[in-house]
């Protein structure tokens, strides 16, 4: 956690109609946005497109074994398909986390990260979320963090708490890809629980394809959404509450009720926020 003098809170905000299709044009004074319930006054507000930061975090643990080919291709789809500015890094977790070496725009060398991806027993998936968030910590830009796991756990040193807590603190929209893995028991299943509130938490979103041709799908929209949202940001009042107080979020639109907002649920008071 870093002091700052001037707290700006910026907001990475989707507004969809009920069909999930981006809705432009929006102007300020067609948002509300809600500091514990306190109406905030807008600094800026922008719907242009602007470069996003993306981790792409990918089970490799036995459990998922199956589906270990449509991960890997759908991940390459995702990569590929990444606009001029956007960077990247690739992360994939068993009983260890692995990353690429940086956040680049390098096809190459996502490509290898993502083919050494090799089936591992055990599933650190809350120890990998909470280093994703770490890994994003110091990026300046718009950031999102693409996970997919069946969201069971098994050894991490961290507990699901802590994971949730991690993506509490960060300005990362968390979008979750959940698939059908193999338990101890023999059947298969999804933590879809844990993957939704994650992504809900944040302001992102939790999909749970039943196909490969689903698995796309969901990638595709994915990279619709962190590139089709509006920035926006607030410089709220000082004093008040003491450091490291949660103060919840709420962006509502003024007019048009019958749209879908989206965005994270809160930050805490002495938390840089990113500009």
């Amino acid at each position: 956690r870093y002091p700052v003098d001037v707290r700006a809170v910026a907001l990475d905000v989707l507004v969809t109609d009920q069909e999930g299709r981006f809705v432009s044009g929006l102007r300020p004074d067609d948002f509300r946005v809600l500091e514990q319930g306190v109406p905030q006054e807008l600094s800026f507000l922008t719907d242009r497109r602007t470069p996003v930061t993306v981790v792409v975090l990918l089970d490799s643990s036995a459990s998922v074994r199956s589906d270990m080919l449509p991960i890997q291709k759908a991940a390459h789809r995702f990569i590929k398909k990444l606009a001029s500015g956007d960077r990247a890094r690739i992360g994939f977790f068993h009983d260890e986390v692995v990353f690429g070496p940086r956040f680049t725009d390098d096809m190459t060398e996502h490509s290898a990260m993502i083919n050494q991806m090799r089936p591992q027993r055990s599933t650190h998936l809350y120890d990998a979320l909470i280093e994703s968030f770490e890994k994003l910590e110091r990026v300046p830009d718009r950031k999102a963090l693409l996970v997919f796991s069946d969201g069971e756990d098994q050894g991490s040193r961290n507990s699901m708490h802590d994971a949730l807590e991690a993506a509490r603190q960060s300005d990362v929209s968390v979008y979750a890809v959940g698939i059908l893995g193999w338990s101890a028991d023999g059947g298969r299943h999804a933590n879809q629980r844990l993957l939704e509130q994650i992504a809900r938490l944040t302001g992102g979103r939790a999909f749970f394809p039943e196909n490969e041709k689903q698995i796309y799908r969901a990638f595709d929209r994915i990279h619709a959404e962190i590139h089709h949202q509006y920035r926006m940001g607030y410089v709220p009042p000082g004093g008040g509450e003491g450091p490291g107080q949660w103060r919840e979020i709420q962006v509502e639109l003024t007019r048009r009720k019958n749209l879908v907002v989206r965005c994270r649920r809160g930050y805490y008071s002495d938390r840089r926020q990113t500009p």
